[in-house]
């Protein structure tokens, strides 16, 4: 059969079948194998965690050893030839237990699982001579990894120095001691299993037991110990069992039925306090104990085996805490990338999208995101802790704590981002929903309770938000409190209420605003068109004592007073269902106060335009001079004073001029008191609530305008230039007027009466004989006298002209009645209509427009 060496390239592949016969851990070079770890994964050991036991065999060279560990174990260590004596076992080889156990389900019948066992060179070979390095070193490998030495002896060598192995038991003392220094705070106890072979039973066993005990006491005592383990005792450092085994050649059936026995040795067992080594008294139970296990992970082995063997062949002091630190280091860092992969596969979809949304600037709530952040953390937590928790527990503590910074610092990202978007998200939300409530009220025209609105969607926003905050909490996290982002979220919504309600306080004071200039532009304007109107009488001077005109400022104060009146109250009410403060409440009547002046003086300004008021001054001047004191019609006749009345109706209406220049009241004769009715600016008035509004002479001191100054209608320049238009136009109603009374007196040549007495004289003979001419005739004149007396002529002569014009629109009209019954009629109306019927429309809209306005201004309140 091959020898192990022959084997050293087998276990550098992945498959079963290229591990028959095992690994080589260390090959005779004393280089370590790298796939050892893959070994162990193809016999599947490494999930095994703590559950596996590892046992090494010691012994002089060609004594059996391989071929006692395949007996036991079901190995297939390769085996010396019989037919030559040379080094079969070159270095370390491992292999897993391969022996079934025949009673499974009863503990005490069945072998533990995964067994590994090392077949370890032999000692005293020839091939290595005197070199004794190679035995110290792989005793000390075999000493820090397994939990059971086998030393293989045959029964003839108990006693020898040499052929007891006494040189490699010293060689595992001396190490022991070496480990034991390097940490202190942990006995690291191992079970030397001397297995006798040829036991043919004529010494007792129990008489090779104390032979070699005491050997080993001996051996013992001849170390040289450190300071402190002077009074040691080797019992102190291992246990000791003995087991004896029939010779292979001559009782075959007997030694496979012995090394059957043997083989149920290996499985896990309890120290029995009762029986005391001293005396030679051991357990017959199972040889793996508690304190003999390594406390190395499976999954760990090759990577603790070779730090291991890295400081040995090296020849540094192997130092078995650190090692295991190191170990623990190294497969925890493998185990938290490994678990952060996973974690990755989870989170990193969720990462992705959150992080395109703030690319694009979009709120977008994650679906899903709370049970995966929870169920990720967790599994990447267990994970990690099933897989190292089994190492050095302060480098698993420290790295847990690593593991779990990193899961939680990506995830609070998440959570926080999620957070925000629903912040965002919500305050959209919130205002959407706020603004088309209020639509909708509008459009039905029922009216709406803003606050109620403001009130019932806050609560929707923050429940939805606790709704979104609550699935993606991970309890029992720090971060995962949100009270602080609920407060903020809090205060973001009442913030974006106050600028609703503000902006929908502006469209209320805009509306009312409408409203108030509708009311002040048809009360204005009305007062504007009285004071057209003269019939009353006898001039307006400025102390004048006509109340018509005297009282005009006054008049226009009151309207725009309880016009204002009646839109704060407006306001105020409205206001109300707004939840408005008092502050805003405030703030909103002082701008409404300020923009209804500006209305008014808008109003003011336009009845004042140059024409408007040219006009105005002319009609009035007009009713003044063209009707006497009962408001009735003049005549004008040669004999009539114009001069004199043309004179006072000019000067009375001259004095409107200087009146309406400047808005005083009658009372005081000062302007009104505008600073008093404005009221000072509100504390809590923003520049926001300033800046479209237009500065108010003596009420904004700051902007250098009097009140005197914003009271004034009219400037001087303006009042000189107007005085002059006026007097002109006055002039031309005079002289029309002048002429009108001239015309009616005209010069009959006195021939003419000859010519018209000579023409007429049969028919004044005719009218005089003919009592019913006659009588005519009188009463014609009698009528004449009367209607000259009484002036009636020009009433008489418009109604002659008014009915003449009837009379013509009636004929027009019939002649259109008879055009329209005909087809060359009904073309020639087309076409000569069109453009009629379309200024004729276009007048009926204005109208229309006119007449719907102040309707208008109604419905917006």
């Amino acid at each position: 059969m091959d020898s192990n060496g022959h084997l050293a390239s087998v276990g550098s592949a992945s498959d079963k079948a290229a591990y028959e016969h095992g690994v080589q851990v260390i090959d005779e070079n004393k280089e370590f194998n790298p796939n050892l770890s893959t070994y162990l994964s193809v016999e599947n050991v490494t999930p095994a965690g703590f559950n596996y036991h590892l046992v090494s065999v010691f012994g002089s060279q060609s004594t059996g050893k391989s071929t006692l560990l395949n007996h036991l174990f079901g190995t297939q260590f390769s085996v010396m030839s019989e037919l030559e004596r040379r080094q079969t076992t070159k270095g370390i080889w491992l292999s897993n237990n391969k022996k079934v156990s025949e009673s499974p389900g009863d503990a005490n019948e069945r072998m533990a699982d995964n067994i590994l066992v090392m077949d370890v060179e032999g000692t005293d070979g020839r091939e290595r001579g005197e070199d004794q390095d190679f035995e110290r070193k792989s005793a000390l490998f075999a000493l820090a990894t397994s939990e059971v030495l086998i030393v293989n002896i045959w029964e003839h060598q108990v006693g020898l120095y040499q052929g007891a192995n006494m040189g490699l038991l010293k060689t595992v003392f001396e190490v022991n001691l070496q480990l034991f220094l390097k940490d202190r705070s942990t006995t690291h106890r191992s079970l030397l299993f001397f297995v006798i072979r040829d036991f043919v039973g004529t010494t007792p066993l129990k008489n090779l037991q104390k032979t070699l005990t005491e050997d080993i006491s001996r051996l013992w005592d001849s170390i040289s110990k450190p300071t402190g383990l002077e009074n040691s005792s080797v019992h102190d450092y291992f246990d000791f069992q003995f087991y004896g085994l029939p010779h292979k050649a001559y009782q075959p059936d007997k030694f496979v039925e012995e090394t059957n026995k043997l083989s149920l040795r290996f499985r896990e067992g309890q120290k029995d306090l009762n029986l005391d080594p001293l005396k030679g008294e051991f357990s017959e139970g199972g040889v793996f104990l508690p304190e003999y296990h390594r406390r190395i992970p499976a999954d760990g082995v090759s990577k603790y085996a070779e730090g291991i063997w890295d400081q040995i062949v090296n020849n540094k002091d192997l130092d078995l805490p650190t090692q295991q630190e190191l170990l623990a280091q190294f497969r925890c860092d493998e185990i938290l990338r490994e678990v952060m992969v996973a974690f990755d596969q989870a989170v990193v979809p969720f990462e992705d999208k959150q992080a395109q949304a703030a690319r694009l600037g979009e709120a977008e709530i994650l679906g899903g995101l709370g049970a995966a952040m929870r169920a990720s953390r967790t599994k990447a937590v267990d994970a990690f802790e099933i897989e190292a928790s089994r190492y050095h527990k302060g480098v698993y503590q420290r790295k847990r704590a690593e593991l779990e910074g990193k899961v939680d610092t990506r995830l609070k990202a998440l959570f926080y981002g999620q957070l925000s978007a629903t912040h965002k998200s919500g305050t959209n939300d919130f205002t959407e929903a706020v603004t088309g409530a209020v639509k909708a009220g509008q459009k039905r025209g029922t009216g709406y309770d803003f606050a109620e609105i403001v009130k019932q969607e806050t609560k929707v926003a923050l429940e939805k938000f606790q709704e979104v905050a609550r699935s993606t909490v991970v309890e029992g996290l720090e971060w995962s409190n949100y009270e602080n982002e609920l407060a903020l979220y809090e205060k973001e919504l009442a913030e974006v209420s106050s600028r609703l309600r503000k902006d929908e306080m502006r469209r209320l004071a805009s509306r009312i605003e409408r409203w108030v200039q509708s009311r002040l532009g048809e009360s204005v304007g009305l007062e504007f068109n009285a004071l057209g109107s003269g019939r009353a009488g006898g001039g307006a001077p400025e102390v004048g004592d006509k109340q018509t005109e005297k009282a005009f400022w006054d008049r226009i104060w009151n309207i725009f007073s309880e016009t204002v009146i009646d839109a704060e109250k407006k306001f105020t009410d409205r206001a109300s269902s707004f939840d408005a403060s008092l502050e805003e409440v405030d703030v909103g009547l002082w701008r409404l106060r300020r923009k209804s002046w500006g209305v008014l003086r808008t109003k003011i300004d336009e009845e004042m335009i140059e024409g408007n008021l040219l006009l105005k001054l002319r009609e009035n001047f007009e009713d003044k001079f063209r009707y006497d004191d009962a408001g009735v019609p003049r005549i004008w006749r040669p004999t009539d004073d114009i001069e004199g009345v043309y004179t006072r109706a000019r000067e009375s209406t001259l004095t409107l001029i200087p009146f309406l220049s400047r808005f005083r009241l009658a009372d005081t004769s000062a302007p009104p008191p505008l600073d008093r009715w404005v009221g000072h600016t509100p504390n809590s008035a923003t520049p926001a609530d300033e800046e479209d509004l237009v500065p108010i002479g003596g009420v904004d001191e700051e902007e250098g305008k009097s009140l005197e100054e914003e009271t004034t209608i009219l400037s001087d320049a303006k009042r000189q230039d107007l005085t002059v238009r006026f007097k002109k136009a006055a002039d031309g109603v005079y002289v029309e007027a002048k002429r009108s009374a001239i015309g009616g007196m005209t010069q009959v040549p006195l021939y003419f009466y000859g010519i018209l007495l000579a023409l007429g004289w049969n028919e004044i003979i005719a009218v005089l004989r003919n009592p019913a001419y006659f009588v005519l005739l009188f009463v014609c004149a009698i009528a004449g006298y009367v209607t000259y007396q009484l002036n009636l002529w020009g009433p008489i002569m418009k109604m002659t002209e008014a009915a003449s014009g009837q009379a013509m629109q009636e004929g027009k009209r019939r002649l259109r009645d008879f055009l329209e019954s005909s087809d060359t009629g009904r073309q020639a109306i087309a076409m000569s209509g069109s453009g009629t019927e379309s200024s004729r429309e276009e007048y009926e809209m204005s109208n229309l427009k006119k007449e719907t306005s102040s309707k208008e201004a109604e419905d917006d309140l």
